[in-house]
């Protein structure tokens, strides 16, 4: 019977996974809480110019997992994009403020408050955050990525 049972969680469990892509060196908990829906439900490729350079919100419809964060979309295509390169779209410290990190703290955004350089989407909290961080964006970069690696345990940020 405990063959059985084991065998029944092992099948649950693998399906429950099964979407999830593998990046052993990601430390999911330095990028947001366990569980949760990134971005507070905001399409992270809608921010991009492939996705219209504009943070829309997805639907619950359309959704994809990837580790134990819950990502939403607005459309099968998003999702595809996001499945084929999770690295390049995953905000750059997570569901942290940019300038927060800057500062080595750990602040929660407003998904609607971004700056894109390049490939590296940054989060504010609010306009005044995002302005500061604007004002020398690679010089804060280097800071929050020094902080982000500090904060997180030695995981480096999304690049």
């Amino acid at each position: 019977m405990k063959k059985y049972l084991s065998l029944l969680l092992l099948m649950i469990f693998t399906q429950a996974f099964a979407d999830v892509p593998v990046h052993a060196d990601r430390r999911e908990n330095a990028y947001n809480d366990q569980y949760a829906v990134v971005l507070n439900g905001y399409d992270p490729v809608s921010y991009f110019p492939e996705g219209g350079g504009t943070p829309q919100v997805g639907s619950t419809g359309i959704t994809f997992t990837y580790g134990t964060r819950m990502y939403h979309f607005i459309n099968e295509d998003h999702k595809s994009l996001f499945k084929s390169n999770p690295l390049k779209y995953e905000p750059t410290y997570g569901s942290y403020c940019a300038w927060g990190m800057v500062n080595g703290g750990k602040i929660p955004i407003d998904p609607t408050i971004f700056t894109l350089n390049g490939n590296r989407l940054h989060l504010f909290i609010n306009p005044r955050a995002k302005n500061n961080f604007d004002r020398d964006v690679p010089g804060n970069e280097v800071k929050a990525d020094d902080n982000f690696f500090i904060i997180s345990g030695g995981e480096g940020p999304r690049k």
